[in-house]
């Protein structure tokens, strides 16, 4: 998620970071946000697509992932409201022990992989270093 990554350092890094909403003409909005600590204690961010049906905010899709201290993206959820999934590929089961899907893992990370090019392809980069010059700007 080198394109994630590279928008969220504009607003400070993962440590200062707290949401930003894109828009890209012709797209869905693109939220990207932290969500506190994922299963294994790291920081989470989600990744979304949002839009409006009937008054509620639909994802499509919405993906979080665990960000480790050497700044790698690693998937824990996939959901798309409009199909009723949601799927976790690692979780905590209630013994408190972290589970993993191993297959999901690695199916999620290549979605991850294709989306991530094209949210840059889609001007969402562009949008994010728009959206922070223009907070720089404001104070």
């Amino acid at each position: 998620m080198k394109n994630v990554k590279a928008i969220i350092a504009l607003f400070g890094g993962v440590a200062s970071f707290r949401h930003v909403r894109l828009e890209s003409k012709g797209f869905m909005p693109l939220v990207v946000e932290t969500i506190g600590p994922g299963p294994r204690g790291l920081p989470m961010v989600s990744v979304a697509h949002y839009y409006t049906q009937n008054g509620d905010a639909m994802r499509d899709p919405e993906m979080t992932f665990e960000v480790s201290p050497d700044g790698t993206f690693s998937p824990v959820s996939y959901t798309q409201d409009n199909m009723g999934l949601y799927q976790e590929a690692v979780f905590t089961d209630d013994a408190g022990r972290v589970m993993v899907r191993p297959r999901l893992v690695k199916d999620l990370t290549a979605f991850a992989r294709q989306w991530d090019r094209n949210l840059k392809d889609q001007g969402f980069v562009d949008a994010a270093r728009a959206e922070a010059q223009r907070r720089a700007a404001t104070g």
